[in-house]
């Protein structure tokens, strides 16, 4: 996992700022018309969400990451894996095995094609109705469709040259992780060095959760994990022990102690990393009255643990290296700060250092971020053709967003890089 011998040419991820070279996305579908009123508390939603609006809106953000990197759709990766007959049969094992209703119909889910049965996972696979119990039932589905998908970024989080799937912390979403874990397993483009932790497979008990917006790579021995509603203070220990056993020199991990609300499912819901020095923040949560505890965790090269409480995560990030100035969510007005971090307003994706992508409808963080230097644009200047990218060395690019909020994430959450250049510090 640490960096020092050949760089990995597939998966490669040491920073969360480095020069992007692959990332994986899924566009949404009609998975998520599947949801009614009724049912989207079910699937984790506070509201059910317009298709045609997001699809356009996600597709803005599609065209904007085509111009700076390879993007990949998580449907077609799987539709790959799938070719393989042995693949195949094992991944429908590992489905029936987590859905046990699901066991009767093995041989018809094996007998799809790859594309069938790629579709089917993500949009659902619907009950039959051939016996009396099955056709009282009020469920539709056999298997559930995926309207989370879209939010890549819990499924899995490259580490280094390794992979730490989700565990995720709803059975609803399980599906995801499967799916994440097979690509970062059997695509000849994605095939990591390794599971760090697999959550398919450690994930069994209610106490082991963990998904990727929790996560942060912050350089290549550097982690933040926020411990949240989904992510377990028992799984980082788990992620420390088998970072333990692989790394040769000092690492670092800042578990910070999030609130159990719906702003704040994820550390990347109040912190993320815009350049070399800067970073977007929830000030409340990490330097005000309410800011959030932080343990610094030091692991030595002999695989010897140190804990400790540091005064708030910029504070400990100092204490490695990483000098970052703040830029306050929501500007200075706490009525912003809270209005802007419901709408992911601190949830940025950075493509390259100092540029990067978020919602054009936080109009009091993207003013903040002017302040400090950056150039804020719309994506549509750049797909039109009358701005280009790479004249800008600041940059924060505004997709509409306003409908993606809604569904609980930001840009980063959208995004799963698999690849990204090494930064010069």
């Amino acid at each position: 996992m640490a960096r020092g011998g050949k760089m990995s040419n597939r998966v490669s991820i040491y920073s969360e700022i480095g020069s992007l070279e692959k990332v994986i996305i899924h566009s949404p579908g009609f998975e998520v018309e599947e949801m009614t009123p009724r049912t989207a508390a079910q699937v984790l939603y506070n509201d059910i969400l317009p298709l045609p609006v997001i699809a356009q809106d996600h597709r803005e953000l599609k065209e904007i990451l085509k111009l700076v990197t390879k993007v990949y759709e998580v449907k077609d990766l799987l539709e790959d894996v799938l070719q393989n007959s042995a693949v195949k049969t094992e991944f429908v094992n590992t489905v029936t095995r987590l859905f046990p209703a699901l066991k009767r119909r093995r041989d018809e889910f094996t007998g799809m094609s790859a594309g069938e049965l790629a579709a089917g996972v993500i949009v659902g696979i619907r009950e039959k109705k051939d016996s009396l119990a099955r056709f009282l039932s009020e469920n539709i589905f056999a298997l559930p469709p995926l309207p989370n998908l879209y939010f890549m970024r819990d499924s899995a989080i490259v580490v280094g040259d390794k992979v730490i799937t989700g565990s995720m912390a709803n059975k609803v979403r399980i599906m995801e992780a499967i799916i994440a874990t097979f690509i970062y397993r059997y695509h000849p483009q994605f095939k990591s060095e390794g599971f760090i932790f697999d959550g398919t497979e450690e994930g069994k008990e209610g106490l082991v959760t963990v998904e990727g917006g929790d996560l942060l790579v912050l350089k290549d021995n550097v982690l933040a994990i926020g411990i949240s509603e989904r992510t377990t203070a028992q799984s980082i220990d788990l992620i420390i022990n088998n970072i333990c056993r692989d790394i040769n020199s000092p690492f670092t991990i800042f578990a910070v102690v999030l609130p159990r609300e719906r702003a704040t499912i994820h550390l990347d819901m109040v912190f993320t990393m815009i350049d070399r020095d800067h970073c977007v923040i929830h000030e409340p949560y990490i330097l005000g009255n309410g800011r959030l505890p932080v343990v610094k965790i030091t692991l030595d090269s002999n695989g010897k643990k140190k804990f400790e409480y540091v005064e708030n995560l910029l504070a400990g990030l100092k204490t490695v290296g990483l000098d970052l100035k703040p830029v306050s969510c929501g500007g200075d007005n706490p009525l912003y700060q809270e209005r802007e971090q419901w709408l992911s307003g601190t949830n940025f994706f950075a493509f390259a250092p100092g540029k990067f992508i978020g919602y054009d409808c936080n109009t009091k963080t993207l003013e903040a971020l002017e302040k400090e230097g950056y150039t804020v644009k719309h994506a549509r200047e750049f797909l039109s053709g009358q701005a280009r990218i790479e004249e800008y060395k600041k940059l924060a690019i505004g997709i509409d967003g306003a409908e993606l909020a809604r569904g609980g994430g930001g840009v980063r959450c959208m995004t799963m890089p698999a690849k990204r250049k090494p930064v010069s510090w």
